[in-house]
């Protein structure tokens, strides 16, 4: 027994409506994460310049697409490409939810493509995002102690709430406890009443210099920003977040060619499914 025309045709057009939403929804949850994965918090280049041409920028091009080739397959990777004094020494790491696959390369790639414009011929470079960290030298700094301050930042607004403060200072604690280093340690969320946080370590770092390095950043984080809703430290080889629930900034950079070209990308994503959905639509009005 054959189902009635009209039948047929409610079930095509419900059909096609759950999968225009989903291509809809997956289009605009892409460019969202990568957008998110990829905000800018800082960059560092040294004044001194390379010349085009030179043995170091053929090393520098190697280590670079080193890096880029193996963040598909691992969160955390350090290289060296060359010797006798031209040799580049560099490393890449992920935000340790995301260890290596296609959210950690595509960051990557971010990272890379900015690092290559902010700090152009730059013999030393450095550059955070959001969701990785991307660094070079044209001296070898790989495995050496550096407790550096490379970054901070303070929300504007404070509180002298004793709960707040006592949520913050919990936060702060268990995230000095991280365990392990590497492609599957070095990172560490923690969360108390109204407050949250973030820590990673480098990937290169023993667990004790690990600790070492977190105690040193809650020491300045809490030195340096105060009673501040939210606050970040970056030193050299680890970083502290904290922010209180409904508080936490984005930096001004946010707002850069970068990420208005990904907001584009989503709208325009959108639309295009939105194009699709209605010629398909007309389609089965026509056969209906």
């Amino acid at each position: 027994m054959h189902r009635p025309r009209s039948h047929l045709c409610r079930s095509r057009v419900v059909a096609a409506v759950v999968f225009a939403a989903t291509i809809i929804i997956g289009l605009g949850a892409a460019g969202v994460g990568e957008a998110a994965t990829g905000t800018f918090i800082y960059a560092g280049c040294s004044p001194s310049k390379y010349q085009p041409g030179t043995p170091f920028e053929g090393n520098l091009g190697s280590l670079l697409a080193s890096i880029a080739s193996a963040a598909p397959n691992a969160g955390y990777n350090s290289f060296t490409a060359g010797a006798n004094g031209t040799a580049a020494y560099g490393l890449y790491q992920c935000r340790g939810d995301l260890g290596g696959g296609a959210d950690c390369a595509a960051c990557v790639r971010d990272a890379l493509a900015q690092l290559s414009q902010v700090c152009a011929a730059a013999y030393a470079a450095s550059l955070q995002l959001e969701g990785c960290y991307v660094r070079y030298d044209s001296t070898n700094f790989l495995g050496t102690p550096d407790a550096a301050m490379v970054y901070r930042k303070c929300s504007t607004s404070s509180s002298s709430d004793g709960g707040f403060l006592s949520n913050r200072d919990a936060v702060l604690g268990d995230l000095q406890q991280v365990q392990g280093v590497g492609a599957s340690g070095g990172y560490k969320v923690s969360s108390s009443g109204g407050v949250q946080g973030v820590a990673q370590c480098l990937g290169d770092l023993a667990a004790a210099d690990c600790t070492a390095c977190l105690a040193q950043a809650v020491g300045q984080l809490k030195g340096t920003c105060g009673t501040a809703l939210a606050a970040d430290v970056y030193l050299a080889q680890c970083y502290v977040r904290y922010w209180a629930n409904g508080y936490y900034f984005r930096p001004t950079q946010d707002y850069s060619q970068d990420d208005v070209g990904r907001t584009v990308a989503i709208i325009v994503g959108i639309l295009a499914g939105l194009a699709l959905f209605v010629v398909f639509i007309s389609f089965l009005r026509k056969t209906c």
